[in-house]
This record gives C-alpha cells, sequence and structure tokens, in this order.
C-alpha cells in the first residue's frame, strides 16, 4: 500500500512522511515545486497542484490512502479524481474550531465545515483530525525574541492547549495504517493548557534568558485588529480551556508538552 502525504515538505506533512515509513509504508509526497526541499529517497515525490485538476490523476495513480490539507480551492475536483482513482480512505488535517464553541462561527471553521462536509458526502471513507492551536505559532515571536526586543502582545491571558506538530502527525499515521477510524472525528490538544504568557515564558526558560512582554489593549495593535478577531479571542478568555486525552488514547504515548516543543525549536529562538 501507497500513501498520498499531500503537502509533503509542510510542518505536518514531513513527519507524516517520517511515520510512515518508519512504519514500513511507502509514500508518496506532493508538492507544488517537488525537489525544493530534502526528504528521505524512498519518498516518491510528484508535482501536485490542488488549483491545477490536471496534476491530480498521476499523484492519485495506485493510491487507496490520502492524508489531505483543508483547502476549498480544487476540492471538487479532488474529491472527483480521488473516486475515480479508487481511493478508499481521506485522512483530512482539519481544524477544532469545528467544534469549539468559542470559534465554532469563525472564518477558520466555516472554511473547514465546507470541506468536511463535502468528504462526508464523496462517498470515500473518511476520518477527520481537529488539532487545536498549534504551538509553531509561537515562531511568529522569533524574530523578535532573538533581538531581545519587548514583546508587545494584546489577550495575553488567553489560553489554549497548543499541540506539537509530530503528535499530529503520529495520529496521522496511526489514522493512515490502522483500522476503526473511519468516520471519526478526533478534536486533538496538547496536554497543558497555558496562557501566551506562559508559552513565551517557557520559551525564555529553554534559551536561558527572560523576555520582556507587555500586554496591549486590542484597540492599541497596529494594523488594527479585525472586529471579529477580537470578538473570537474575548470569548476564548470567557470560555473554559478543553484538554483532551485523543492522542495518547490513539498512539498509546501522551502528547508532548510545550516545553518538548520549545526544546525541538530552541535554534529558532536562540
Amino acid at each position: 500500500m501507497s500513501v498520498l502525504v499531500i503537502g509533503a515538505y509542510g510542518g505536518v506533512g514531513s513527519h507524516v512522511v517520517d511515520g510512515l515509513l518508519s512504519a514500513g509504508i511507502s509514500a508518496r509526497g506532493t508538492s507544488r515545486t517537488p525537489g525544493s526541499c530534502d526528504l528521505p529517497d524512498a519518498v516518491e515525490m510528484v508535482r501536485l497542484d490542488l488549483d491545477e485538476p490536471e496534476t491530480l490523476p498521476a499523484a492519485l495513480d495506485g493510491i487507496k490512502k490520502v492524508f489531505l490539507y483543508a483547502n476549498q480551492e480544487g476540492l471538487a475536483e479532488f474529491v472527483s479524481a480521488a473516486r475515480a482513482a479508487g481511493v478508499e480512505h481521506v485522512v483530512l488535517l482539519s481544524s477544532a474550531s469545528v467544534v469549539e464553541p468559542a470559534t465554532r462561527h469563525s472564518r477558520s471553521a466555516q472554511m473547514h465545515a465546507v470541506v468536511e462536509e463535502a468528504l462526508q458526502e464523496s462517498g470515500i471513507a473518511w476520518t477527520f483530525l481537529r488539532p487545536t492551536t498549534f504551538a509553531s505559532r509561537q515562531l511568529r515571536w522569533a524574530p523578535g525574541i532573538r533581538s531581545g526586543e519587548v514583546l508587545r502582545i494584546p489577550f495575553l491571558q488567553v489560553r489554549t492547549a497548543s499541540i506539537h506538530e509530530r503528535d499530529i502527525a503520529d495520529v496521522a499515521v496511526r489514522v493512515l495504517t490502522g483500522a476503526g477510524h473511519e468516520g471519526q472525528g478526533y478534536w486533538l490538544t496538547g496536554p497543558q493548557a497555558l496562557t501566551q504568557q506562559e508559552y513565551i515564558e517557557t520559551i525564555g526558560a529553554v534559551i536561558g534568558r527572560p523576555i520582556d512582554i507587555v500586554e496591549l489593549a486590542p484597540e492599541d495593535v497596529e494594523p488594527r485588529l479585525p472586529e471579529s478577531f477580537i470578538r473570537t479571542m474575548t470569548e476564548l478568555l470567557a470560555a473554559p480551556s478543553i484538554v483532551t486525552s485523543t492522542i495518547e488514547e490513539i498512539t498509546g504515548v501522551p502528547a508532548r508538552s510545550f516545553r518538548q516543543w520549545a526544546e525541538d525549536h530552541v535554534k529558532d529562538f536562540s
């Protein structure tokens, strides 16, 4: 069996490829620009652009299972080509925004819900992975941390149980190589909910120096924050932080901590 990993150079997709190879499963990876990044020689890389339907048949030829990023563009064409190719199971990287009460009406939730609905109606078996905020979101502060700037951040006390990208990939590999996951939607979180301030303090502990932080009022942020974003963040401030045990239930191993993520990415902040 060969699994097609769409976006094989991505932060999650690359780890899915590694996990499949470790499990003895052959992987075919896709990219708009194959060869632009390094992957193991055992990976067959092909060009696929979901905006160009003519690239789909060759990528899907002989494929039974697909790891797919949520993307509305080219979705109908993907479903049609997957059915024609005899694909049996699609594992979709969706988003917890679809099920999180405070974000259920956000633009992200709406986009992911459209993709989920299309796959539910496709006639192909599906599994939805719904991770919460990626720990890698903290990389947006890396330039300021490296240069020693004072970080000026709104909504400093919003809590999220952010997730290590490797944990998402580990779940994806188990779902792609195991049985009984069809028709399931898995809400994936890290093992602990932390505030934005606690995330940054953890990064400071890992790099061995304090990071100065100032909380900004939302109206003082430039460029101005969208009202929809302010509304969602305000709701998250008042909402209980949800932590699930799904990663451990599926993989048999506890989810990685944020500190583990920060240690894995220490070079980005040093």
